[in-house]
């Protein structure tokens, strides 16, 4: 189901056409889908409380301080737009909104450049109401609303940040919490890259058998650090050494997890240093969505690479192709190149010039000397003008003397 954001106070209906050959992976196909807004006045209290009735589209910068450039970026063969961060900085909401718009389940006018956060969750609020789930028995129906109240209860809370207790064995491994009801709803996966290599045997049968999670490495971490057993001290020790050197939240092992866990073409929630991100596997690589604002007008620069711990990163385009800077035009470099090749045209000119004159004053000179000295040609000449030769009448025949 979707959200069309018009300016006119009419429902707005868009296409749900999901490929049969791609069912797995349905929800990420930025396919549009078709359901008409409600306009059902017989709203629990729940959603009266959640969802505003403002049907009316911003096409200007709202005048309060909390809202959300829109940048439109080329994605999937189309234009589609993407909120970019604020004051909040990578928020879940905005991770989570991003993926719902590239998928097209939630559309906005196309001539909009901002939009405000009430209105963000307003539109995030009325896409899960409107999520149907027609074949579930009685029992679970009332577990699903429920989830659904639950899910509208931490919305707002969305724009900040949520508690969020990663697993060390496995990039989609999290302690369940009340918040992370939002991701199940809205079939979008939660993934990190804080994993431990199962090659360190030791470390990892510390983590993963006793503290499972962040929480309990760093309880237990503080715990056995004054311990009178030497074991528990070293213990310790291990799990602060593994905190210290990986304090990127990121190993070389949960990328090549990660890159092995997520199906092609899937778009996902990435938790790193308590930030949220939107991230996309393309043919097999991982791409991070750059929602920050001075990259607004970079219409070229939509993902950056997720290949390395250290973030040796590199642009990429909505296609995941790699971006190249521009190459800077030198002005004063050209125009001095210019003047050089101009002088050493001018300098092999000068010198042909001066070799031509060379040349006919040779020759003028050789001239002038003919009618005092007679060459060797004039004799030839001279010695011609002798008497017949008998050779004459009988070419044919040779004599002997």
């Amino acid at each position: 189901m979707s959200h069309t954001e018009s300016s006119s106070d009419q429902p707005t209906s868009v296409v749900d056409n999901l490929p049969s050959s791609t069912a797995s992976n349905q929800e990420d196909q930025s396919l549009p889908s078709i359901e008409p807004q409600s306009n059902d006045k017989s709203t629990s209290n729940v959603e009266s409380q959640v969802i505003k009735s403002n049907a009316e589209c911003d096409t200007t910068t709202p005048k309060d301080k909390d809202f959300h450039l829109i940048k439109w970026i080329e994605f999937n063969f189309e234009r589609l737009p993407i909120l970019l961060q604020n004051l909040n900085g990578p928020c879940p909401l905005l991770a989570i909104f991003n993926i719902l718009l590239l998928r097209k389940r939630i559309i906005i006018n196309s001539n909009m450049d901002a939009i405000s956060t009430e209105r963000v969750i307003t539109l995030l609020a009325e896409h899960i109401l409107e999520r149907d789930q027609p074949n579930l028995s009685d029992e679970d129906r009332v577990n699903y609303e429920q989830n659904v109240q639950d899910a509208l209860a931490v919305l707002d809370k969305l724009k900040t940040g949520l508690d969020v207790n990663l697993k060390f064995d496995g990039v989609d491994k999290f302690e369940y919490t009340r918040e992370c009801i939002v991701f199940d709803l809205l079939n979008i996966q939660l993934f990190h890259g804080w994993v431990v290599d199962p090659q360190d045997i030791e470390l990892r049968t510390i983590v993963i058998t006793d503290a499972p999670s962040y929480n309990q490495v760093v309880e237990k971490m503080i715990r056995q650090r004054n311990s009178e057993r030497e074991e528990h001290v070293r213990e310790s020790l291990l799990i602060e050494q593994f905190l210290d050197e990986n304090r990127s939240q990121l190993t070389h092992y949960g990328i090549l997890q990660l890159n092995q866990t997520m199906r092609d073409n899937q778009l996902a929630v990435f938790f790193r240093n308590n930030h949220f991100s939107t991230i996309w596997k393309n043919q097999n690589q991982l791409l991070v969505l750059v929602s920050d604002q001075g990259y607004l007008d970079h219409k070229s620069i939509v993902f950056e690479t997720l290949t390395d711990v250290d973030n040796d990163s590199l642009f990429t385009d909505g296609y995941g192709r790699i971006w190249r800077k521009p190459e800077s035009v030198d002005s004063s470099r050209d125009r001095d190149l210019a003047m050089a090749l101009h002088n050493e045209e001018e300098r092999l000119y000068n010198q042909a010039q001066l070799q031509q004159q060379q040349q006919q004053q040779q020759t003028q000179g050789n001239a002038t000397q003919l009618p005092n000295s007679p060459s060797r040609h004039s004799k030839k000449s001279k010695n011609k003008q002798r008497g017949p030769s008998y050779d004459d009448h009988d070419k044919e025949s040779c004599n002997l003397f």
